[in-house]
């Protein structure tokens, strides 16, 4: 009998135990402590490296980086959208991007959580006033960010001419044979991927009105630009085009269209793109329609 009255006790108090764990579990779960920095943003260390020495002024921090809505949608990331070259020079002083100004107080395997009003974050990280449908009814965008490796000045240049070189090398591999890839490169520094047909007509002069239609692309395919139909510019006058752009347009003619290829340091160079949409040292293809050409 005495053995009939314990073993329910002993029992009950395991249970009672274990759903004292689970609340206690859960409760820590819920907690989630960001601290406000009196620039305007929130953040939370996440995880830290206690045996890494603390940073140099100037050097360059290598990322992991992804950034989603209020309800934890991802909708960029620097693996998938930056082909994991996502870098930041290490500057305590900023005070126009909460990102870098946050970054100077990590080191090597630091990783964090950042929330950014979202007006002020895709001015900073996109250089837009607009917020995308996407964000349009958040207060804040939410940022993951570890840091894989902070490299000096030195380190960095040495690993961009890795990158250069990975660059040519991706590029060569989209032609049929290296003598291909050679009889491809024309003068100004851009690859015909197919050069137009013969015209008679005058080449494209400084200041002619042009009318034209290009497709952009990596080399993969995916499209990342189309121009606007029958889009005009005035042909030599400073920021409406990419350089390469340019250098191309001068080899065509009206009624001509042609395909080529543009390496990065006539696109978007070691830096990529303003909006976040190209990466550094990314080669482009562009299909180029020359629609009509008039004087000034």
């Amino acid at each position: 009998m005495m053995l009939r009255s314990i073993r329910p006790n002993k029992f009950n108090f395991i249970y009672f135990f274990l759903f004292l764990l689970l609340i206690i579990g859960c409760g820590n779960k819920r907690e989630k402590h960001f601290s406000y920095n009196k620039l305007g943003y929130y953040f939370q260390l996440i995880s830290f490296n206690s045996t890494a020495s603390v940073y140099q002024a100037k050097n360059i921090a290598w990322l992991d980086v992804s950034f989603k809505t209020q309800s934890d949608s991802v909708f960029w990331d620097s693996r998938n959208n930056f082909n994991d070259n996502f870098f930041i020079e290490i500057d305590s002083s900023s005070k126009t991007n909460f990102l870098k100004n946050y970054i100077s107080k990590l080191t090597v395997l630091d990783s964090a959580g950042l929330m950014i009003r979202t007006k002020d974050f895709f001015l900073q990280q996109f250089r837009s006033d607009k917020v995308p449908f996407f964000s349009a009814g958040d207060t804040v965008v939410k940022v993951d960010v570890k840091i894989r490796q902070i490299l000096t000045p030195a380190e960095y240049k040495s690993r961009t001419v890795n990158l250069l070189r990975q660059e040519t090398e991706q590029i060569e591999a989209y032609f049929n044979s290296p003598r291909d890839f050679e009889m491809a490169r024309d003068t100004f520094g851009f690859y015909w991927v197919s050069k137009p047909k013969p015209s008679e007509l005058p080449i494209i002069a400084y200041k002619n009105i042009v009318k034209l239609n290009y497709l952009g692309s990596y080399l993969n395919g995916r499209v990342f630009e189309r121009s606007p139909d029958n889009f005009e510019i005035s042909y030599g006058t400073p920021d409406q085009l990419i350089k390469g752009l340019n250098y191309v347009i001068k080899r065509l003619k009206k009624g001509q269209n042609a395909k080529i290829i543009l390496p990065s340091r006539l696109a978007f160079g070691e830096n990529g793109s303003s909006n976040g949409t190209i990466a550094p040292y990314t080669p482009l293809i562009y299909e180029i329609e020359i629609i009509d050409v008039k004087n000034e």
